[in-house]
């Protein structure tokens, strides 16, 4: 890296790595690590971009280090190199002070694919769904709301999450079941923004 102060803390939002993290979870981040220890597979945050990005390091050629979210489906246009500042992520901290791992490697490498193909899945529903939509008005209502520091409402039904809204104003149904049962509240605008199936390219 090049000197830049990196933060010693980072804190997930968006649905890039849904299913990996959860908006609003505490990363824990290796200590400084030489660009040339870096896997394919490692989940890593960029802090060269602001905001800064956690996404996974899918390859890594002509001394860049190619870099995507689980959910993606397109590599990021800022790939990592021997001078942008990152720190891998090794774990997540859960609400009772444990250490929730996080693949790299290989290990990594099988998440994601996993991931992709959950994406994929996710996607054909999303289209078997969106005929659907007309009958919202005999879904359940999901009011319960839970907030996330960097703003990321989500709502659940007698416990059970159903949906999230991002600090965009998208609101995403968490498997595509939900949309068919649950509904949201609308924006305070009145908009409740392009409606997603878990898994959205939003970082």
């Amino acid at each position: 890296m090049n000197g830049t102060a990196v933060p010693d803390e980072a804190y997930y939002s968006g649905n890039s790595m849904r299913g990996i993290f959860v908006p609003g979870e505490k990363l824990r981040l290796a200590d400084e690590t030489p660009f040339e220890q870096l896997r394919a597979g490692d989940v890593a945050v960029n802090f060269g971009r602001m905001p800064y990005i956690v996404h996974r390091v899918v390859g890594i050629r002509d001394g860049v280090a190619v870099t995507m979210g689980d959910n993606n489906d397109r590599p990021d246009a800022w790939p990592l190199n021997p001078s942008t500042p990152f720190r891998i992520v090794t774990g997540v901290f859960s609400a009772d002070g444990t250490v929730r791992p996080v693949a790299g490697g290989e290990a990594g490498m099988r998440q994601f694919r996993s991931q992709q193909r959950k994406r994929k899945t996710r996607r054909i529903a999303g289209c078997l769904v969106r005929p659907l939509r007309p009958l919202k008005i005999l879904r359940l209502p999901a009011r319960r709301e839970t907030r996330f520091r960097d703003g990321t409402v989500q709502w659940s039904f007698a416990g059970i999450p159903v949906a999230a809204r991002g600090p965009s104003g998208r609101t995403m149904y968490l498997h595509w079941s939900k949309r068919l049962f649950f509904r949201v509240p609308e924006r305070e605008d009145g908009k409740n923004g392009k409606d997603r199936i878990s898994g959205s390219s939003e970082t």
